[in-house]
């Protein structure tokens, strides 16, 4: 795959990402073949499971109640995943990775973390990487400037890592 459709996917991504009610952390998720979609996720509750504010504020609930960006794209693809390739707006969580794995996923592409979320993830990243190579899952990195927001061809929404890209742009 091109960097060209690599960052178009990330894009896709990080629009889809504000879908998320989350108020601290939006996750887009881009499951693909080749150049076609095959699912997308953002992270949230389960379907059905009220998105109160009382739940999204307080971090131990919504951590027991929120499903991946990764998990929702696997769930919803309702197909065989082997070879395809996941474009995410984060690195992939250990659970994530794992799940990936399984799925015989073969490449993962995300936008590389801040040094803000490296100091609180670089740990899991680690262990993340380290079946990623076990496995042998190709993993690709882009920094967030190299996303290509205006060929994704998505439209201005408000939210999280997008609104960053965003300003990034019109801001540049």
């Amino acid at each position: 795959m091109s960097a060209k459709w690599d960052t178009r996917f990330l894009g896709l991504a990080t629009h889809i990402s504000a879908w998320s009610k989350d108020p601290s952390s939006q996750v887009g998720a881009v499951i693909t073949d080749g150049n076609r979609i095959i699912s997308l996720g953002y992270n949230g509750f389960a379907a059905g499971v009220e998105d109160k504010p009382e739940r999204l504020s307080n971090r131990d609930c919504k951590l027991n109640l929120t499903i991946h960006a990764e998990e929702n794209a696997m769930i919803f693809a309702k197909r065989d995943l082997t070879a395809c390739t996941v474009y995410v707006t984060h690195p992939p969580c250990p659970r994530c990775a794992s799940k990936l794995i399984q799925e015989e996923i073969g490449r993962i592409v995300y936008i590389s973390p801040s040094a803000d979320f490296l100091s609180r993830w670089a740990e899991d990243l680690k262990l993340s990487h380290e079946m990623y190579q076990e496995a042998g899952v190709q993993v690709t990195a882009y920094a967030l400037d190299k996303v290509d927001i205006k060929n994704a061809q998505i439209t201005i929404a408000p939210g999280g890592l997008f609104k960053k890209v965003l300003s990034r742009l019109l801001d540049g």
